[in-house]
């Protein structure tokens, strides 16, 4: 499995490679400690090699930039296998507004963050959505696209079903603007989270040769608000 991305927030960018298990099975991901990883960014012709950090599989760049509209190319090479994948940066989109709603969820009144944002027109867009609740990862993945929306002001709850924020919280959200591929790998996670999942499969991966992951340059906006 090759998990990692670049984005327009500057580095360190990270890699992480681990030996696969199906996407259901309850097993540990071991760690690949011999491989040898590029990203080159075609625009410029820049090539960057990562270092292993020496734990869980993570391979770092502390050089490379990312910048929208810029293509950029993974390489990895384990033992005579080499993997690729190619992501190209979309348009930077920014959220205008966070704030929180009351909504019914099992009777109960919960409260969940929200945010807004105005989508690019004549464009064919892609977003997922990260949660952060005290600075720790919320283990959902909200994956949208404007094929409904296309130019207009996009209001997105980000819907929380075993946890809810509460009195003093810090909630942070990050928009990625994502490629069709990243798009769809989460959007898959997505459906495999949801409580109508019956049979979650493994999610498209965008890695050649049969790797299981994905790849992607994204454009990131974050906001940070304290309920």
């Amino acid at each position: 499995m090759i998990q990692g991305n670049i984005t327009n927030s500057g580095g360190p960018y990270y890699i992480r490679v681990n030996k696969t298990v199906d996407f259901d099975a309850n097993n540990e991901y071991p760690p690949v400690i011999n491989a040898k990883i590029s990203v080159l960014d075609v625009t410029t012709g820049h090539l960057e090699n990562y270092t292993y950090t020496g734990a869980d599989g993570y391979y770092v760049s502390n050089k490379l930039y990312g910048q929208v509209g810029h293509t950029y190319k993974l390489t990895v090479t384990i033992d005579d296998e080499i993997y690729t994948a190619t992501s190209t940066m979309p348009t930077y989109v920014n959220i205008t507004q966070m704030g929180f709603v009351q909504t019914k969820i099992l009777n109960k009144t919960r409260i969940l963050p929200q945010v807004t944002f105005v989508d690019p027109a004549i464009e064919t867009n892609y977003y997922v959505f990260t949660l952060l609740v005290n600075d720790v990862p919320y283990k959902a993945f909200y994956a949208v696209d404007d094929r409904l929306t296309d130019g207009n002001e996009m209001v997105q709850q980000l819907y929380m079903d075993s946890s809810y924020i509460q009195k003093r919280d810090y909630v942070t959200v990050i928009l990625a603007s994502v490629d069709k591929n990243v798009y769809n790998y989460f959007n898959v996670l997505q459906a495999n989270n949801g409580a109508s999942a019956t049979t979650p499969s493994n999610p498209p991966s965008n890695i050649s040769n049969g790797a299981y992951g994905y790849f992607g340059a994204e454009a990131i906006d974050m906001v940070s608000q304290t309920f």
